[in-house]
């Protein structure tokens, strides 16, 4: 519980209290462009879907095959 609190907290005070200011509004008003897929990649990384960094291992991967 004290994780999920901790998160909300960090998430306020970093992100909403930086998109109230009228000079950020461009860059927060398309939530479905930031928020959601993040989300997402964040539930994806936390059920073991995905791994951190696993894009960039598939394709050092992949240069690794192409030169052998």
């Amino acid at each position: 519980m004290l994780t999920i609190i901790n998160y909300l907290t960090a998430f306020w005070s970093v992100v909403v209290m930086n998109c109230i200011q009228p000079a950020n509004w461009k860059y927060c008003y398309r939530i479905d462009q930031w928020l959601i897929p993040d989300l997402i990649y964040a539930w994806e990384l936390k059920t073991g879907q995905k791994y951190i960094y696993q894009t960039e291992k598939e394709y050092l991967k992949g240069i690794g095959d192409e030169q052998e």
